[in-house]
């Protein structure tokens, strides 16, 4: 009886404060996305990590990586979709990194976006959470 004593205002406080604000709902992909383009400037040169962390309202569905078939080149860019659909699909919001070129193989990148479908997944953000943003391109 006194845990819900206890429990009971905690819980009304949690569910009822107005300062609680679940994420807002991105009305327009291309706008939103557009924004980071916009603002490239804050991005090239710093870590991919900088990017995600700023992107609140919507985080990227899909990756595909442009891979040489030299490992020893370094990944040139990778684009980045924000639907379910099939990143072949065509006509979606596209974010476009182009990386500084560093020593990271691009072998774990290759087998992730087997193994996933192009999804990008936690294996796909910690690998490119590393990287640094040379460019950002945005179009649909």
């Amino acid at each position: 009886m006194k845990i819900q004593l206890i429990l009971v205002p905690f819980l009304f406080l949690f569910c009822f404060n107005p300062f609680l604000k679940a994420q807002k709902a991105v009305s327009d992909t291309l706008v939103y996305v557009k924004k980071f383009e916009t603002n490239k400037e804050k991005y090239i040169g710093k870590p991919f990590s900088l990017l995600l962390k700023d992107m609140t309202q919507l985080q990227p569905k899909n990756a595909k990586s442009d891979i040489n078939e030299d490992p020893s080149k370094p990944l040139e860019s990778t684009m980045f979709t924000f639907s379910n659909k099939d990143i072949s699909s065509g006509h979606e919001v596209t974010l476009i990194i182009k990386w500084k070129p560093d020593t990271i193989p691009n072998t774990p990148i290759e087998f992730f976006e087997q193994e996933h479908n192009y999804r990008f997944t936690v294996s796909e953000r910690n690998f490119f959470e590393k990287k640094v943003v040379k460019d950002i391109v945005v179009y649909k």
